[in-house]
């Protein structure tokens, strides 16, 4: 149903040129002083954009490059953006990595540091960022292991990792203020061949840390007519690296209609096993910080019996694939095309 990849090799290159393939790279960060977040996604190919729906299979990827920028504070969106570009690059030379779109950068250094510059000051825009972030990859080892199978390869590459920035926020023409970020953030790479709903119809995702030196990572599927429930999980640890949950069990609770008339749940049990220790562990959405015709994203908590409460926060999301074929929903997210 789905491919993982454990590893630093997941940032390679490797959609193959057929029509229909995309990749993306994934990074996140939290600022827990400051009560900022920030996510950031660059695009070689956009499965979730209509103008790319509306051209497969035949949609190429070079047509359909670029990047997806938001940021909160307080647990809500103060800015966003989602643009295709029209000058782009992907660049890669033994361990370094640079993916230009437009104007975000995204370099990958021989030591493993990513360092990411972005520049939405446009003309006219409501509000815009200028920031650059340096993300630190923490773990002990690094594996580079393959799992399962499937249209859809997850790719886990840095899910643990000290963010460092400086961002200017601006609003129309003027300079708002300028902030010093620093906090906790995730790092994937997700790349298919075919539509995003081939296999499933939708899914949970989230990375939530347990404490300073450990985060959970899970993806869950709930079953539909074509497969059953598919779960996986993974705990990063700074002293132990990667390690998976062995017989991962997902429940959906507090199940809820959305004003756009989906059912999400509310809260997550997880339980399973790592080496041989049960684990049972409750994810709490607490705010919605961003939603949309076929997605949710949340801040997100974890309490446990073994560590009670936890004043970290990650992001979960909820993303239903199969509405993308809705043309109701397409037209709904179909604005004018951005290129920049």
């Amino acid at each position: 149903m789905m491919q993982v990849q454990l590893g630093m090799e997941g940032d390679i290159p490797k959609r193959s040129q057929s029509a229909g393939t995309y990749e993306w790279w994934y990074f996140d960060a939290i600022d827990e002083l400051q009560d900022l977040a920030i996510t950031i996604i660059l695009f070689d190919g956009m499965p979730m954009s209509p103008y790319w729906l509306e051209a497969m299979p035949n949609a190429n990827a070079e047509d359909y490059r670029g990047y997806a920028i938001s940021l909160y504070r307080n647990g809500k969106k103060i800015a966003g953006y989602v643009h295709h570009v029209n000058q782009h690059d992907i660049y890669m030379n033994d361990d370094e990595l640079i993916i230009q779109m437009g104007d975000v950068t995204m370099q990958r250094t021989k030591d493993h540091v990513y360092k990411i510059s972005i520049d939405t000051f446009f003309p006219h825009s409501t509000n815009s960022i200028k920031g650059v972030f340096s993300f630190i990859p923490i773990t002990a080892n690094n594996v580079n292991e393959h799992k399962g199978e499937g249209n859809h390869c997850w790719r886990l590459i840095a899910p643990m990792c000290e963010v460092q920035g400086e961002l200017s926020i601006r609003q129309y023409q003027d300079e708002s203020e300028s902030l010093v970020f620093s906090g906790h953030g995730y790092h994937d790479c997700n790349s298919g061949d075919d539509a995003l709903d081939a296999d499933y119809d939708d899914w949970y995702w989230g990375r939530i840390p347990l404490d300073e030196h450990r985060t959970l990572i899970y993806y869950h599927y709930p079953p539909c007519s074509r497969h059953a429930a598919f779960s996986i999980a993974f705990i990063a640890d700074s002293e132990h690296g990667i390690r998976q949950v062995e017989d991962c069990s997902i429940q959906l609770n507090d199940v809820n209609m959305t004003f756009s008339l989906m059912k999400i749940a509310q809260t997550i049990e997880i339980s399973g096993f790592i080496s041989g220790e049960p684990i049972d562990l409750k994810l709490t959405n607490v705010n919605t910080m961003e939603f949309g015709p076929f997605y949710y994203r949340y801040a997100t908590v974890i309490q446990s019996p073994q560590s009670g409460s936890t004043p970290f926060h990650g992001i979960s999301e909820y993303f239903n694939a199969h509405r993308l074929r809705s043309p109701l929903v397409r037209s709904m997210i179909k604005t004018p095309m951005q290129r920049v």
